[in-house]
């Protein structure tokens, strides 16, 4: 029996030991060792074929001996190349079969993206599932007093202005109201003409409404109407200013104020929220 030969063997060792491969490289992996264990099972086949005859010539060379050795000689000889034979393919087949990959995993020693460890695999590459993008959370919108020290914030950047009024707004933004007021104040104090004047009084109130201490909020906020009735932070003055009524108890006022802000400043962002707020207290 002539010997097998694998010389495609030599490109499927070189692919596993890469340890780098495309699924084109898969899926030709995978091909060969198909076609190498065909022709291992035919190896098999031949191995077994060849040790029936050699039991065959073991027992006929064990009558011979019985029957008084005749034959015996030729037959150990024949017996003792046909084992050689065997151990050679038997130690050929064991190589080969240590040199071939499991099934369904890729070069390199690791199964292909997608498809779990032990998972057989057949000769196409298995298809990409990819993984919905996340679901944003929805942006939670801002309030009013937040959209409005939003606001304060942008305008101050890059703007010369008193350390004193930016120092209170870097304390409301950390949640100091206790130290930004009296900031606002004594830039009210320095600057009564200032453009900022009425945003420190807006400040001040809404530092009171933020400590809960309604009843000062309503005098402060109340001062921003009286001394700065075309300040730009009347609306949002309006705004808290019945938010103080309301928690304080006093819904009518708190209407009494919405309707007022919606009638005076109707295109304002306080005046949507203005009217959100007056359906829910019931007008």
């Amino acid at each position: 029996m002539r010997p097998f030969r694998y010389p495609f063997l030599l490109c499927v060792l070189a692919a596993v030991a890469s340890g780098c491969a495309t699924r084109a490289d898969l899926v030709k992996v995978q091909k060969d060792q198909r076609e190498v264990r065909a022709l291992l099972a035919d190896t098999q086949v031949a191995v077994d074929s060849l040790r029936r005859k050699v039991e065959q010539i073991r027992s006929q060379i064990d009558e011979a001996n019985r029957a008084g050795g005749h034959g015996a000689r030729g037959g150990s000889r024949s017996t003792e190349d046909l084992e050689k034979r065997l151990a050679e393919l038997e130690a050929r087949l064991a190589a080969q079969g240590q040199t071939i990959p499991p099934v369904g995993v890729p070069p390199g020693g690791s199964p292909p993206a997608g498809v779990m460890p032990g998972t057989p695999t057949t000769g196409e590459a298995p298809p990409v599932v990819a993984s919905p993008p996340p679901t944003p959370e929805p942006t939670k919108p801002l309030t009013v007093s937040e959209a409005a020290l939003a606001r304060e914030d942008a305008a101050l950047q890059g703007t010369k202005v008193d350390e004193e009024y930016r120092d209170g707004i870097r304390a409301v933004k950390a949640g100091q109201c206790d130290q930004a007021e009296p900031k606002f104040r004594a830039f009210i104090r320095k600057n009564p003409k200032s453009d900022l004047a009425d945003n420190a009084q807006y400040w001040v109130g809404e530092c009171y409404y933020r400590q809960k201490n309604y009843n000062k909020a309503i005098v402060e906020l109340n001062d921003v109407l009286s001394k700065y009735p075309k300040g730009d932070k009347v609306p949002s003055a309006l705004w808290t200013l019945a938010a103080a009524f309301e928690d304080s108890g006093d819904k009518l006022d708190a209407r009494l104020v919405l309707q007022k802000l919606i009638s005076d400043h109707p295109k304002s962002e306080e005046a949507e929220q203005g009217r959100q707020k007056l359906r829910s207290l019931g007008d």
